[in-house]
């Protein structure tokens, strides 16, 4: 019988390719050619509004210079703007940009939705709160307690 953290592990292996091949392909369809690494800031800039590219680098645990070219790709590419100089630089998103990561979000739920058709309702909450914990997401466990909850 295989022990649980073997079956997490691989179930979370499974999981993390399904998940880079899915940013890949939204990274591509944005912007071809164009990595996962641009594509992690865009989505924490459009999670979190207009960031510093020293919080950039410190929410993302990338080396700053790291930050700084993905950064210039993505000005480079019209899909980031970049105001001041240096680790204090504000990143924002263009228009069009925004507009593409709203679009991917709805997909992206609309997959989630797909894979959870066959869980019930009790299944949804419980895998959401689970998940969240073992991420170690706080923020995330306390706003998974608020799901709906049937008696």
């Amino acid at each position: 019988m295989d022990r649980v953290e073997d079956l997490l592990h691989e179930a979370l292996t499974e999981y993390a390719v399904q998940g880079d091949a899915y940013l890949a392909r939204v990274a591509g369809q944005l912007s071809p050619g164009m990595g996962r690494g641009p594509l992690a800031i865009l989505m924490r800039v459009d999670r979190f509004g207009s960031l510093r590219e020293c919080d950039l680098t410190a929410q993302l645990r990338l080396p700053a210079a790291e930050t700084r070219r993905h950064v210039d790709d993505l000005v480079a590419r019209g899909l980031a703007v970049r105001t001041g100089a240096g680790s204090l630089a504000v990143v924002r998103l263009t228009e069009r940009t925004r507009e593409f990561l709203v679009d991917a979000a709805d997909e992206r739920r609309g997959r989630i939705l797909d894979s959870l058709e066959d869980f019930t309702l009790e299944e949804k909450e419980a895998f959401a709160r689970l998940l969240a914990k073992f991420v170690q997401r706080d923020d995330l466990v306390v706003r998974s307690v608020g799901l709906p909850q049937r008696r």
